[in-house]
């Protein structure tokens, strides 16, 4: 049962190291300090921590969390938080055969993804991720390029339009909206969009529910055990799984009519080392896997980005100017992008603060140890993303905002382990070259052309659930630039 955290007991004698806090000038200055809850004085008792964990689980962690290499979250051989970049490397790249996916986080990705490959393990996975890894080759994401940077230039021309009205627009659904559309073109040709609404309401629903830690969660109850949370989300489900089966059904059997997007080439791609395909299922439930795990994750990115300019004018002032000067006022293009080396220090540091998955999950298959640290068959091991890029040990004023961690010599003394927004090993996320080249592209396209202001930033507060997102959206009134 999950009790409180506690640190190493100092019967077992070991002495944990850290590398020092990445060196900054000390004479910087920094802005206004982004949202975020403030960690607890003491380790809170069960049902303290039930409740908390259950409304928004960043809220629950206590100093401890941000200071020490590790801290048990439970008793003895309950779920070990890891903080150090040795043992996080140690768990995610170099023994990673030994760790699957969490049983708390099975139960929340499961039912609606299936065996995706977010959610398969084994050999299942190992053969998804050969199959699918080409379809998200450098080469391949530069060919879908004009997808997204049509797709940002629509929204920039809607922004545009709406300029005149009195009210603010939440910026948090608007770039939902417009993540969705980018992978309804690159991987549909659009053909999902007449459904934009129910999968929206439908993920918005499954977010809400099965993202929400419940007290199975907490006691670690086995995945098939029904929950009120399960129950909530049946239709939510049922609907937008539907709709993507349907979908895959129509282009297996060609009634979609000529296309050659990434569905197509997930539908004819096999396994280099068995020479054999997905079926329909699995391309189904890993199509499912890139709409709703990769729109929400890129969505929630770049609302986090324009939050932190927006209290940042002067980075936001930086990048525009580099983006001027990438294209040198003409129109953006795929080559430019690789020439906002500060506006990719911003993401980088906007990621760092508000990282897209904040937990990830492991559960030993066999005993483990590492750096002193006994791990059981079964032991749960808990890797946040969220903590470890705000641990005391790890940054320079950890909470605070400023890319330029991310350039230079900097950026060179920052431990593998100690960043990880995409994951690390093995189980990297496949989409993060996606991902990046997606958010460049709308920066690139849609800031130079309007101005934007908060209508009240003190409201925007990270809440997380299977991703983290601002809480209440991102309300800010929009103007042209030249205005």
């Amino acid at each position: 049962m999950w009790t409180a955290e506690r640190g190493p007991s100092p019967r077992q004698g070991r002495k944990r190291t850290m590398s020092a806090a990445i060196d900054f000038d000390p004479s910087i200055i920094f802005g206004p300090h982004p949202a975020a809850p403030r960690p607890r004085a003491k380790p809170p008792g069960f049902f303290t921590a039930y409740r908390a964990m259950r409304d928004n689980p960043i809220t629950a962690l206590s100093e401890r969390a941000f200071e020490q290499p590790y801290v048990r979250l439970s008793r003895p051989g309950g779920v070990l938080l890891l903080s150090e970049p040795a043992a996080i490397e140690h768990v995610l790249v170099s023994n990673a055969a030994n760790y699957r996916k969490s049983r708390q986080q099975q139960r929340r990705l499961q039912p609606a993804l299936g065996e995706g490959l977010l959610t398969a393990e084994s050999d299942v996975w190992r053969s998804t991720r050969r199959i699918t890894a080409p379809l998200f080759s450098p080469t391949a994401i530069a060919n879908v390029y004009a997808d997204m940077e049509a797709a940002a230039a629509d929204m920039r021309d809607r922004w545009l339009e709406q300029c005149w009205q009195p009210t603010p627009m939440d910026l948090a659904d608007e770039f939902q909206r417009l993540a969705y559309d980018i992978v309804s073109r690159t991987f549909f040709s659009g053909a999902v969009d007449r459904d934009r609404m129910l999968l929206h309401a439908g993920m918005a629903v499954y977010f809400d529910t099965l993202g929400r830690v419940d007290l199975a969660t907490m006691l670690n109850l086995p995945t098939w055990l029904p929950s009120p949370d399960r129950f909530r989300a049946r239709k939510a489900v049922a609907l937008f799984r539907s709709t993507v089966d349907a979908a895959v059904r129509n282009r297996v059997h060609g009634t979609n009519g000529e296309t050659d997007d990434l569905l197509d080439r997930m539908i004819t791609a096999v396994d280099p080392k068995t020479g054999r395909g997905l079926d329909t299922n699995a391309v189904a439930d890993n199509v499912l896997t890139f709409l709703a795990a990769g729109h929400e994750t890129t969505g929630n990115a770049l609302a986090w980005i324009f939050y932190l300019l927006a209290l940042h004018p002067e980075d936001e002032d930086e990048v525009r100017i580099e983006i001027a000067r990438a294209f040198d006022g003409g129109p953006v293009n795929r080559d430019g992008l690789d020439k906002l080396v500060y506006t990719k220090a911003v993401i980088n540091e906007a990621l760092r603060l508000y990282p897209p998955a904040p937990f990830i999950g492991r559960e030993a298959i066999e005993e483990d140890r590492f750096a002193g640290t006994h791990v059981r068959k079964g032991g749960q091991i808990l890797i946040s993303p969220w903590v470890v890029h705000r641990h005391k040990a790890l940054w320079y004023a950890p909470d605070e905002f400023s890319p330029v961690r991310f350039l230079g010599d900097a950026a060179s003394r920052i431990q593998r382990g100690a960043f990880l927004p995409f994951g690390l090993g093995p189980r990297i996320c496949i989409g993060q070259r996606f991902a990046m080249q997606e958010i460049l592209t709308v920066l690139a396209t849609v800031l130079p052309a309007i101005r934007y202001s908060l209508s009240d930033p003190q409201s925007v507060f990270p809440q997380a659930r299977i991703t983290l997102a601002p809480r209440n959206g991102l309300q800010a009134f929009v103007r042209p630039a030249t205005r």
